[in-house]
């Protein structure tokens, strides 16, 4: 099994990237590793790393997009950029079950879905992180921003997709399904939505639950949300502003007095757990499903620990053959 980075994506690449790559590499056995982007750079980074040498190969791609850039003239106008040989050795190499990425999120996904293969009958594949819930779970929300307009078949498709991760990779036995809306009555929503809860509700293999609200989105009560790319992107970008202000404005009046400062004492413990469990460097990455391989989008500000979890996920992923078992549930789902 290969997995293919994208070395030199994201804010802290190349440097952080082959790093990261390099402790997933020593810490799980069972993958070889293509380091894609500029050779020279990349060689000078492993030459003061301790690993395997006969796991890792360097291809050499001298260009590299930005965020700034836009997605589809990017991917035309640099052939020789670290994301577009990536996706295309995705495709043509059969021993390749991965490709992982911090890199520019639209260019991502634009050189996945024009230049990979997604699976049969998957014409919108989705963009899938998980969130840490109050329960100490986790929760998929998708899509997340691959697909701004959707159809409700869509919709159904990421359920199914959704379901089938969460079982598979992080062992909930029945996932619990709910639809994004704007009320948690059945006849809530807009026009997607309301035909979308008929598809869901009469689904046999899903575990559908209903409509659910925003405010409910951590509460753990689910385990899967499913939504437009629109709705979704908001939904996740609300969250990470949400808890970005929280924590300054608790910063600041724990500043305010010295009895806040000597409580602040006292809680040290707790404000550190709760930081590692909203720690993104410890969830990995935003699963792409939908393709025939696995994509994994990693943070773009990714320090080491974040990308060694994202490329660890990506394994756990091909290793559990995830994408062959999405097909068998939308095969199921066609022959309900």
């Amino acid at each position: 099994m290969k997995i293919i980075v994208d070395a030199y994506g994201g804010d802290n690449s190349p440097e952080e990237i082959v790093k990261g790559s390099i402790q997933a590499l020593n810490e799980q056995k069972g993958f070889d590793l293509v380091l894609v982007g500029k050779e020279s750079g990349i060689r000078l980074l492993l030459s003061e790393l301790e690993y395997d040498s006969s796991r890792v190969s360097v291809v050499n791609a001298e260009e590299v997009i930005d965020c700034n850039e836009a997605p589809t003239e990017a991917i035309r106008r640099k052939p020789d950029s670290s994301i577009v040989k990536s996706v295309k050795m995705l495709k043509e190499d059969e021993n390749a079950s991965a490709f992982v990425s911090a890199g520019s999120t639209g260019a991502v996904l634009t050189a996945a879905v024009v230049l990979s293969k997604r699976i049969a009958g998957v014409n919108r594949p989705a963009l899938a992180p998980t969130l840490p819930t109050l329960t100490g779970g986790e929760v998929m929300l998708l899509d997340c921003g691959a697909n701004v307009d959707c159809k409700p078949l869509n919709l159904l498709q990421f359920a199914v997709m959704g379901s089938v991760y969460m079982r598979e990779v992080c062992g909930v036995k029945n996932p619990r399904v709910a639809l994004l809306s704007n009320g948690t009555e059945d006849k809530k929503g807009n026009a997607l939505t309301k035909e979308a809860f008929e598809l869901l509700k009469n689904a046999e293999k899903i575990n559908f639950v209903g409509n659910m609200e925003a405010r409910e989105l951590l509460s753990g009560d689910y385990d899967v949300v499913v939504c437009d790319g629109f709705a979704g992107n908001i939904a996740l970008k609300s969250v990470e502003g949400t808890a970005k202000c929280i924590f300054t404005m608790l910063k600041r009046e724990i500043k305010s007095s010295k009895s806040a400062m000597i409580g602040a004492l006292f809680m040290k413990k707790a404000f550190k757990r709760l930081k590692s469990v909203l720690d993104y460097n410890k969830k990995g990455g935003a699963v792409l499903l939908g393709m025939e391989k696995v994509v994994v989008k990693a943070h773009g500000s990714s320090n080491a620990e974040a990308f060694k979890n994202a490329l660890l996920q990506a394994y756990s992923a091909s290793n559990l053959s995830i994408n062959e078992k999405i097909k068998e549930g939308l095969y199921q789902l066609e022959t309900e």
